[in-house]
C-alpha cells in the first residue's frame, strides 16, 4: 500500500497576506495608538516575522496610511452606494449624518486613533490623511450643490462652512463619547443636527423668515396707526 505524503497547507496569496497584515495592524493601532505600536507587535499578531511586514509595507507610516485608506474606502463606498436611492437634499443630508454617526459609534477605536494620533504626526502623514477625508466629506458638498441647483438651498451659502459644521459637530460628539464612555443616541442626534443644518441653509425657510419679518413689521405699523386714531 502506497501512502501519499500529507500535502502542505496552501500558503496564502500575496494579496491575502497583505490583508491579514492590515487587519492585525488595525487591531494593534486601535489598542496601542500609532506612536506606541511597533511593527514587531503587528508581525507577532499576524503570525509572521517583521521582514514579511516590511516586504508588503515599507514602513509603519505606510502601514497606518493603508489602514486608514482601507477604512475610508469602506465607509465612503457605503455612503456613496446608499445615497443613490435617496431623494431630496434634506433626506440625503440626514443619511450622511446618520451614517457618519454610526461609523463613529461602531468604529470608535480606529476613529480615536485618527483623532488623537494624526494631530501630532508628520506633515506628510496629515496631507495623505486629508486626501482620504476630502473624498468622504465631499459628499456633503455635492448635496449642497444639488440643493442650490434645485433652488431649495440659497446660493450664497458657504459649502465649506456647511461641511465643517456637519463633521465638526460629529467630531465633538466623538470626543465626548471617548471621554465619558457614553453611548450616542444616533437617531436623535442625526435628526437634530440635520434640522439644525438644513433649515439654516434652506432657501425656503429663509424666505419664510423674511416674509414673517415683513408681516410682523406691517402689523406693528397698523397697530401704531390705530393707536394714533384712538
Amino acid at each position: 500500500m502506497v501512502v501519499k505524503a500529507a500535502s502542505k497547507a496552501k500558503r496564502p496569496s500575496k494579496e491575502q497576506r497583505s490583508q491579514d497584515i492590515l487587519h492585525s495592524a488595525r487591531e494593534v493601532f486601535e489598542t496601542r495608538g500609532y506612536e506606541k505600536a511597533t511593527v514587531a507587535e503587528i508581525a507577532a499578531k499576524c503570525g509572521v516575522v517583521e521582514g514579511t511586514v516590511f516586504s508588503h509595507f515599507g514602513s509603519k507610516r505606510q502601514l497606518v496610511l493603508k489602514v486608514m485608506e482601507a477604512f475610508y474606502e469602506q465607509i465612503t463606498h457605503q455612503i456613496e452606494t446608499g445615497i443613490r436611492d435617496i431623494e431630496g437634499a434634506r433626506n440625503k443630508l440626514f443619511y450622511v449624518i446618520w451614517s457618519h454617526l454610526n461609523v463613529v459609534s461602531e468604529n470608535s477605536a480606529i476613529c480615536s486613533v485618527m483623532l488623537r494620533e494624526s494631530r501630532g504626526v508628520e506633515h506628510t502623514f496629515m496631507n495623505e490623511l486629508n486626501t482620504f477625508n476630502r473624498r468622504y466629506s465631499r459628499i456633503v458638498g455635492d448635496i449642497v450643490e444639488e440643493g442650490i441647483k434645485d433652488g431649495i438651498i440659497y446660493s450664497d451659502i458657504s459649502i465649506v462652512l456647511v461641511r465643517n459644521t456637519v463633521f465638526g459637530s460629529i467630531e465633538h460628539y466623538m470626543w465626548s463619547m471617548l471621554h465619558s464612555n457614553d453611548e450616542m443616541n444616533v437617531d436623535a442626534i442625526a435628526e437634530q443636527l440635520t434640522d439644525l443644518v438644513f433649515y439654516g441653509i434652506s432657501s425656503e425657510s429663509k424666505t419664510k423668515v423674511a416674509k414673517q419679518a415683513k408681516d410682523d413689521a406691517e402689523v406693528r405699523q397698523l397697530i401704531a396707526r390705530l393707536n394714533k386714531l384712538l
